[in-house]
């Protein structure tokens, strides 16, 4: 059974952040969770021709006040319907007092505006950094989601390629396909191989040999017992991981994604295909980083955190 003890959802008071702010308040009834409504209320200085001209401070703690007044109004509507809330506001950038409060959490909700210009920007700012940083798992709720549907997550679209961070999304979305009765998509994408002269003879033989080995893993990575009582979907698609996921995502009320998250490499396969689900997805996105500890390869035991 998932078990959520602690819940930060993250605030700026825009409508998507009040959609994650639903979420979140869901997710800690559902669960019996404390949950922490943070803004972070950054300094904004002016920025002229030759330099910064300083702000009045008047304005800045007439600022923080504003701030300390609407999260402090999120936290009372959580506890209206029965959910032990408090309100924080820090100063400092956002990314980084995010990621210092969600170390004693279990989840982090954050909300993303989404597509392109300054919201892409945003993202790449603030939702990334949490997302491939945070210790903890992160739900992304985009603009597109419907909070009204509740978080009874019945159609769970689980992407996996057999890695240990996407052993650890696999046990997470078996909890909650259990909290529902629902299905579980397990879906792991075959990019091709670049086509055309030198490269056809391999890319022949790579399609059905890459797809094959890809079946092998989806049915690894579900215990046999969990399939008695769950209602499990192995699909492989072709083509681009991002590009196949947000296909299926379209039938899903929730993905489930793993990451690897802090080094180079890491961020360059984080951008290629998490960032680009979490940009356009219409459902939230469950973010998860794999255990500290010997690599997993399948998921045979669930992830502890995810009992």
């Amino acid at each position: 059974m998932l078990t959520l003890n602690r819940i930060l959802c993250a605030t700026d008071f825009s409508d998507v952040s009040t959609k994650a702010e639903r979420y979140a308040v869901a997710l800690a009834q559902r669960y019996d969770a404390r949950l922490t409504l943070l803004h972070v209320d950054p300094p904004i200085p002016l920025i002229a021709q030759y330099g910064e001209v300083p702000i009045d401070p008047r304005i800045l703690d007439e600022q923080r006040r504003d701030a300390e007044r609407a999260t402090r109004a999120a936290a009372d509507r959580a506890t209206a319907v029965g959910v032990i809330a408090e309100a924080e506001v820090r100063g400092g950038g956002p990314a980084g007092e995010i990621l210092d409060a969600a170390r004693d959490v279990d989840l982090v909700v954050i909300g993303t505006h989404g597509r392109g210009g300054f919201d892409r920007l945003m993202l790449g700012s603030v939702a990334e950094t949490v997302m491939r940083k945070a210790r903890c798992a992160v739900l992304i709720v985009p603009a597109a989601a419907a909070p009204e549907r509740g978080v009874l997550f019945s159609r769970v679209l689980c992407a996996t390629d057999g890695s240990a961070p996407s052993a650890a999304a696999v046990a997470a979305a078996v909890s909650l396909v259990r909290e529902t009765d629902g299905t579980l998509h397990l879906l792991e994408a075959v990019e091709p191989l670049p086509g055309g002269s030198a490269f056809d003879a391999v890319t022949g033989a790579y399609g059905p040999e890459a797809e094959t080995m890809a079946q092998a893993r989806l049915r690894a990575a579900v215990r046999a017992d969990v399939r008695e009582w769950c209602r499990v979907v192995d699909d492989v698609a072709r083509g681009k991981a991002s590009e196949c996921i947000l296909a299926a995502a379209k039938e899903a009320d929730i993905v489930v994604m793993g990451v690897r998250g802090r080094n180079a490499l890491d961020l360059f396969a984080f951008g290629s295909t998490t960032n680009d689900v979490v940009r356009h997805a219409g459902c939230p996105v469950l973010v998860v980083h794999p255990p500290v500890g010997p690599a997993v390869t399948a998921a045979p035991e669930a992830v502890a955190a995810w009992d």
